[in-house]
């Protein structure tokens, strides 16, 4: 049976697979990206103290996570953020959709012709469907594919 703290560190490493699936979105996570999903996750005060989270992640920026593991973040997770009108919700929204595009705009990967939703932004046209998807779930319009 898991005990609380490994239930907590089994979330902690959920919460940053929207993070992840940012870094995946064209394919490949670049340097860069894996870079910017460890930076996020400290600033966002996650796998720093566990163990769990901190190999969870370093596995997922290396092979693709599982399906079930954003399924999951979007059946579970999101929804308490996109619901909840706390102060620290709404910090964690807003703070986990801009880590996510700054992941998105840091890939380092140079651009086909018509391969960039803005060349200067430097978001791919399947980054962006990522964060749109993000963006919809942590403001509770329903699920995202």
């Amino acid at each position: 049976m898991p005990t609380n703290q490994e239930e907590i560190e089994k979330l902690a490493a959920l919460a940053l697979a929207p993070l992840v699936e940012v870094a995946w979105a064209d394919g490949v996570v670049t340097p860069a990206e894996r870079d910017g999903v460890l930076k996020a996750a400290r600033a966002l005060g996650l796998g720093q103290r566990s163990e769990f989270c901190r190999s969870t992640l370093l596995r997922w920026l290396h092979e693709s996570p599982p399906t079930e593991a954003l399924e999951r973040w979007r059946q579970l997770l999101g929804p308490m953020l996109a619901q909840s009108e706390s102060r620290p919700a709404l910090k964690a929204r807003k703070r986990l959709l801009e880590e996510a595009v700054k992941i998105a705009k840091n890939d380092g990967l140079d651009f086909e012709a018509g391969a960039a939703v803005d060349d200067r932004a430097g978001i791919t046209v399947e980054e962006q469907r990522v964060l749109d998807d993000l963006a919809a779930a942590l403001a509770g319009l329903g699920e995202s594919s």
